[in-house]
């Protein structure tokens, strides 16, 4: 018999915290990979 959690009932995308937390991440990600394309610091 197995236990339904209640996290299986939930999907990700409907959880405030993880869109917030990918909305950071991807920024950094973005700000990152420009920076890099600029060169570090711009100097």
């Amino acid at each position: 018999m197995r236990q339904i959690l209640a996290a299986e009932e939930v999907s990700w995308y409907d959880v405030p915290g993880v869109q917030l937390l990918g909305a950071v991440l991807g920024t950094l990600l973005l700000l990152a990979a420009i920076r890099s394309l600029f060169g570090r610091g711009g100097r």
